[in-house]
């Protein structure tokens, strides 16, 4: 089954889809299940109380199975994300099912997530493990690294930051 094809579809994540986002932010958080994400308080905040006013989110599907997600959270720099901007610069949280990967799917829900951002007049940040490839995603969507971004992550390696904005 191609990701590509025609009956693979994107759409707005509302406040039904928590279930299905928490297993996303597991993939994203590389945690083994929803649970095991709900127990990190850092992986946790990425969906706690969604949908505040800020939050917004697709989810990728085919035949109505989610196979990605991917949404924006608005943190105040008293929640100490790990990577803040300001505060119109949310930032991005995105899983693929493995089996869906390499296939287009994170590339249309981060497509989705930057004309939402345009249409509200904010940008994006997300942080990225050095070792995830999927940083080069990241780039072709528009996405540049930030100097002087690298902090070590709650399993001792290293992130880097990267914004994505309207403004330059």
């Amino acid at each position: 089954m191609s990701m590509r094809d025609p009956a693979a579809r994107i759409r707005t994540a509302t406040q039904n889809d928590l279930d299905i986002l928490w297993d996303f932010l597991a993939i994203a958080a590389y945690e083994p299940n929803a649970d095991a994400a709900k127990a990190v308080p850092f992986a946790a905040a990425h969906l706690a109380g969604w949908q505040r006013s800020e939050d917004f989110g697709f989810i990728a599907e085919i035949d109505a199975v989610a196979i990605g997600a991917a949404w924006a959270r608005q943190f105040s720099r008293d929640e100490q994300p790990a990577f803040y901007v300001d505060e119109h610069t949310p930032e991005v949280t995105i899983g693929v099912a493995e089996a869906a990967r390499g296939q287009g799917v994170g590339g249309m829900l981060l497509r989705a997530l930057i004309a939402e951002a345009a249409r509200r007049g904010v940008g994006l940040c997300l942080n990225v493990r050095y070792d995830n490839p999927a940083w080069r995603l990241y780039e072709r969507t528009g996405f540049r690294f930030v100097a002087n971004s690298a902090v070590p992550n709650r399993v001792g390696v290293s992130s880097f930051g990267m914004i994505w904005t309207t403004r330059e």
